[in-house]
């Protein structure tokens, strides 16, 4: 009651203070004023109630009215702004915005197109906020595995040797000849410039233009791989004006960033760098923008041989929080992109002067020059490789010495006899009861103490009643006390103790085991077969051998003696001879599957494979006859190009598949056709598969006998059927539902009788008169009192019989399928496969716009300064061009032996850099881009040769 009291005294105080604000709030009284009046009403209600004695709190006055707010609104917190941004200036700005002068409200940046590193995008303004994540930029961080200063591998500077010329010397052209060569140069130009269109229109700055549907995809870096990899082709086919917008274009790219986690190091070396060191050399080193930009770059990528063998990890991740850790190299590399990066780092040294990059690259030679002669196939190195340079560890234990018994542990000499068993009369033993121990009943007190008597034991028994517990000796014991003196150490066990001593002795005498031994370049396994391949995989490492020599102006001779050791097993173990229909005299380089010991090749281990990627050592031959004077070599280079350009004239599209495989001959000199041979490689089971029908047709006549000698018994077996009656039986009539013909139509009703089976035996219809059905007028049923009747299935005569119930089924026995003989399985291959003539198997049918062919093609033009190689070309050019042509560019195709492949939307950057600048310098003339001036890496980027 008291609390309702006061409850409602506050009640009665509010009402009256809101009416006083509200009376008093604008005119009259002051608000002040209006405030003292409610106190004292409020005094006066207190004191008549009795609790008015009770000090209050002053009143807080207001200036303004009362307004009825939200608390939970009004809550006060600690506002979070973010960081203001910075406005800075624009690349066409000469200096930056005042602080001052710049908006106020902070923004998030746009996800824009990545801007050079250290030139953030300039601010945006308030309405094109985006939220788009800050992106992670790569830093230069401490070397964990530095190398001084003093140890760097120098980039040689002596005078280049003199080097015999690679290029043929060619005469002048008359005027047609050269007003044909002009023509096919306009015509690829054009070709070069639908596609670099197509890409600036829909995938500038992208890495690669899908080329059919006018987007863009980015396979690696993001960091416009085709601009990148086009500027050295733009300025060889005299395209100037987009050539330097393409220059500017390179200072937005930023290496440091990507949203790739790794770095794919061969790829981007040969594309990116080798695409930035290409364009600043044959520009007249004119543009230093895309120097510095192979700097930055190659900053990024030097940072992944940051290894304790200082060999590179070939997929680097960037981000500062792996990039700050230990690293080793793969110990399951490929060779082709661990032994591909010295022309680019080489060609970067010389420019700038600083010996890390060629350092870096030099190591790695080393490495591969230790372990050419260690491999399975002495000479060559195995398609993967082990580089982490860790080998394993095997521990080597000295003989143990004797670990004596610990004293007691053994010792019987103290110990008394065994006493003789005593046996049973059965002579068995006698086995002794484990009794209990005897109990006695204390007498004093009132609650007897039952105590089990043990022998040798001496015990006090506890007062009657007292709450003192004793042990057996007497000595009292405090509550949940262990029977354990813990005041004194406890005794060492003498046997124990001597045990741990000696493990401690013999832990001290075991070596303390590695982490990894120091090695060089090994194989990824003792056991298993390796590939050796000038192919995919392989290919570039044995290309740079000579072209470093040629690079480094013959300074190093290592690269020579490594190139002629590798080509030597080549000719020897995978150059051979396809047989072909037409006995053509061309060569192709297979790959060698090498067993763990080398004693164990057999010829099956050689694939007669020929693949696009191979089609490179036919110049790469060429090249090494005329740099090395080996004569011989330069026969083999002209044949393994005829070889690629017979497979681009065998397919029906008249471009090469990616790989396919012919039959090897022993000898290159003599290879006849042997129409037999091809046959059995098409159809090596044909034997095999004859034999096999025969087995399983002699097993179905065993179970075709079996089965019908079972039917036969099951047959005879069972019961006679029942002799039939002489009276004919009327059918049976089943009670149909009715149906009458004044609800069908004409064609329900024919439908009827010809299921019924009525029209086409009247013996059934005159059998439905018996019972008085209707009878049939023409084609009509008319109604005749009763409705019509549908007979029963089981009387209509036209059905198929159903097997008598007394008759057993049939066993089923499988009954093989004959086989087709051995010349109609060939030919049914060769049409379902599209096999051209001499082909056994095609394992890739794509074509990707592969450049190695039209490269061979042109390095023999080049070398020999034959017209049949510009014949040959512009026929693979007129091919590709058709098959691969688009309404953007050009794109790869699916399959080259359809007449017409379909499309696959892809174009990758090495159409621009490689394949379309290899058409275009195959008709250009010979002092562009000479091979006595320059020098070509993988990527067909030109590297000016030391003079």
């Amino acid at each position: 009651m008291f609390r309702y009291r006061r409850y409602r005294v506050f009640l009665v105080f509010a009402v009256i203070a809101i009416f006083a604000l509200y009376k008093f709030g604008s005119s009259g009284p002051t608000w002040q004023e209006a405030a003292s009046t409610a106190a004292e009403l409020k005094n006066e209600a207190e004191d008549a109630l009795g609790f008015g004695s009770k000090p209050r709190p002053p009143i807080a006055h207001e200036t303004k009215k009362l307004e009825f707010e939200n608390p939970a609104a009004s809550r006060t917190q600690a506002q979070q702004t973010p960081p203001p941004v910075k406005k800075i200036a624009t690349p066409s700005q000469s200096s930056p915005v005042p602080p001052e002068t710049a908006q106020q409200k902070p923004s998030i940046p746009s996800a824009s197109r990545p801007k050079p590193h250290g030139k953030p995008a300039p601010f945006a303004p308030a309405d094109t906020l985006s939220t788009s994540i800050e992106p992670i930029h790569w830093t230069k961080l401490p070397e964990k595995f530095p190398v001084p200063t003093q140890s760097l591998i120098k980039l040689p500077s002596g005078k280049p040797k003199a080097i015999p010329k690679i290029q043929h010397k060619f005469e002048p052209e008359d005027a047609a000849s050269k007003a044909d060569r002009l023509a096919k140069l306009d015509r690829v130009r054009a070709v070069f410039k639908k596609s670099w269109d197509g890409y600036r229109e829909f995938a500038w700055l992208h890495d690669e233009l899908k080329p059919q549907s006018g987007s863009s995809k980015d396979p690696f870096a993001n960091w416009g791989a085709t601009l990148v990899d086009a500027l050295d082709t733009l300025w060889i086919m005299g395209m100037k004006d987009e050539f330097e917008e393409a220059a500017k274009a390179v200072d937005n790219i930023d290496f440091t960033t990507t949203s790739r986690a790794d770095i794919p190091l061969f790829e981007t070396t040969i594309r990116y760098l080798g695409g930035l060191v290409a364009a600043y050399d044959i520009s007249g080193k004119k543009y230093k923008n895309l120097l510095d930009k192979a700097v930055e770059l190659a900053e990024v990528l030097i940072s992944a041989f940051d290894t304790p063998n200082r060999m590179p990890e070939l997929y680097y991740y960037w981000r500062p929080q792996f990039a700050s850790q230990r690293h080793r190299a793969g110990t399951h590399v490929v060779l082709a992109e661990i032994g591909s990066l010295s022309m680019e780092f080489t060609r970067l040294a010389q420019l700038t002067g600083e010996h890390k990059y060629y350092d870096a690259i030099a190591r790695i030679t080393d490495s591969l020059e230790e372990f050419q002669n260690n491999t399975r196939l002495a000479g060559m190195w195995p398609t993967y490789l082990d580089a982490s340079g860790c080998g394993k560890v095997y521990i080597d234990v000295a003989p143990q010495v004797p670990i004596n018994a610990p004293v007691g542990l053994f010792d019987t000499s103290a110990a008394p006899p065994a006493p003789t068993p005593l046996l049973s009369p059965g002579g068995k033993k006698y086995v002794s009861l484990q009794l209990p121990d005897p109990i006695v009943l204390t007498p004093n007190g009132p609650n007897p103490t039952y105590v089990p008597i043990k022998e040798k034991d001496t015990f006090a028994l506890s007062d009657p009643g007292s709450e003192i517990v004793r042990n057996w000796k007497g000595e009292p014991l405090n509550k949940r006390q262990l029977d354990v003196d813990q005041a004194k150490p406890p005794k060492a066990d003498p046997i124990l103790g001597n045990v741990a001593s000696a493990k401690k002795s013999l832990a001290a005498a075991m070596p303390t085991p590695l982490e990894c031994v120091d090695q060089g370049f090994m194989s990824t396994s003792d056991y298993g077969r390796e590939e050796y391949t000038l192919g995919g995989m392989s290919d570039s490492t044995y290309e740079y051998l000579p072209k470093e020599y040629l690079l480094l102006g013959g300074q190093v001779e290592k690269y020579r003696t490594m190139y002629e050791q590798s080509m030597e097993v080549v000719k020897q173990q995978l150059i051979f001879r396809p047989m072909l229909p037409n006995n053509d005299d061309v060569l192709f380089c297979g790959k060698l599957n090498v067993p763990s010991r080398l004693d164990d090749l057999v010829p099956g281990d050689l694939v007669g494979e020929n693949a696009h990627l191979t089609c490179f050592a036919g110049g790469m031959f060429g090249m090494g006859a005329k740099l090395f004077d080996r004569p011989e070599d330069l026969e083999i280079a002209k044949k393994l190009t005829e070889g690629c350009v017979w497979s681009y004239n065998m397919t029906q599209s008249g471009i090469m598949p990616e790989s396919f495989e012919a039959v090897p001959c022993e000898s290159t000199n003599d290879c006849a056709w042997n129409e037999t041979l091809y046959m059995e490689t098409l159809d090596p089971r044909s034997e095999y598969r004859l034999q096999s029908y025969e087995e399983q047709m002699a097993n179905y006549q065993s179970q075709f006998a079996s089965a019908t000698s079972w039917y036969d018994e099951q047959l005879a077996a069972m019961t006679a059927p029942p002799i039939a009656s002489a009276e004919p039986a009327l059918p049976m009539l089943a009670t149909p539902t009715p149906v009458y013909s004044n609800t069908l139509n004409k064609r329900q009703l024919a439908g009827l009788e010809d299921a019924a089976g009525v029209g086409s035996n009247p013996s059934l219809f005159a059998a439905s008169r018996l019972d008085g059905e209707p009878s049939v007028a023409g084609n009509r049923l008319k109604p005749e009192g009763q409705p019509t009747r549908t007979h029963s299935s089981s009387n209509v005569m036209d059905r198929e019989p159903q097997p008598s119930r007394t008759q057993p089924a049939f066993p089923y026995v499988y009954s093989p399928k004959p086989p087709m003989n051995h010349e109609d399985f060939v030919q049914n291959k060769i049409q379902e496969e599209r096999l051209p003539p001499g082909i056994t198997r095609i394992g890739a049918r794509n074509y990707i716009l592969r450049p190695e062919a039209i490269e061979s093609v042109w390095y023999m033009y080049r070398i020999t300064g034959e017209d049949h190689w510009r014949e040959a070309g512009w026929r693979m050019f007129l091919a590709i061009d058709l098959h691969t042509t688009t309404k953007h560019g050009n794109s790869a195709i699916d399959d080259v032996t359809k007449l017409s492949p379909t499309l696959n939307d892809e174009m990758e950057s090495f159409w621009l850099a490689e394949t379309l600048k290899y058409f275009y310098l195959l008709f250009e003339t010979e002092n562009v881009v000479s091979l006595d001036e320059w020098v070509l890496n993988t990527e067909a980027h030109p590297f000016q040769r030391p003079t």
